[in-house]
């Protein structure tokens, strides 16, 4: 199962870097743009890593490229001077509608011949497979503590 899943990983996100090439946007910005497309800008650095489950080494060097690329601008929040506020600039917003098309394209093929009830129960697995994993690595830093 485990070679599955990433096979499944490595083909989807080759074609998913082929299609954001003329955008300059990596898979790894990928996922924080459309995070930020569905949830509204304004969230902190710190709520990017807990809600998409990267570590904060990661959501820094994305947000570094994104930011390189004009995408987001990351301002100090006001009245914590400790929290970093992640914002859409117009250019991303330029972007949107055919960055959402690249994430609908992507899903269409990878679910190409499932039936509704078929694609709700994997969205469903892939939920419980990835708390079960959450679960783990959250007990096994609590014993390395």
């Amino acid at each position: 199962m485990i070679r599955k899943i990433s096979c499944l990983f490595r083909l989807s996100n080759s074609i998913m870097k082929q299609k954001l090439r003329k955008y300059n946007i990596g898979r790894g910005q990928f996922h924080f743009l459309m995070y930020l497309f569905d949830h509204g800008d304004g969230i902190s650095q710190e709520e990017l890593n807990e809600k998409l489950r990267f570590d904060k080494a990661t959501t820094t060097r994305a947000l570094k490229k994104l930011i390189k690329s004009g995408y987001i601008t990351k301002k100090v929040d006001e009245t914590d001077h400790r929290v970093n506020r992640i914002f859409l600039t117009d250019k991303a917003y330029e972007i949107r509608k055919e960055v959402e098309i690249v994430n609908q394209e992507l899903e269409k093929i990878i679910t190409e011949h499932l039936s509704v009830q078929e694609k709700n129960q994997f969205d469903n697995l892939l939920d419980k497979m990835i708390n079960n994993v959450v679960r783990y690595r959250n007990s096994t830093h609590e014993e390395a503590k």
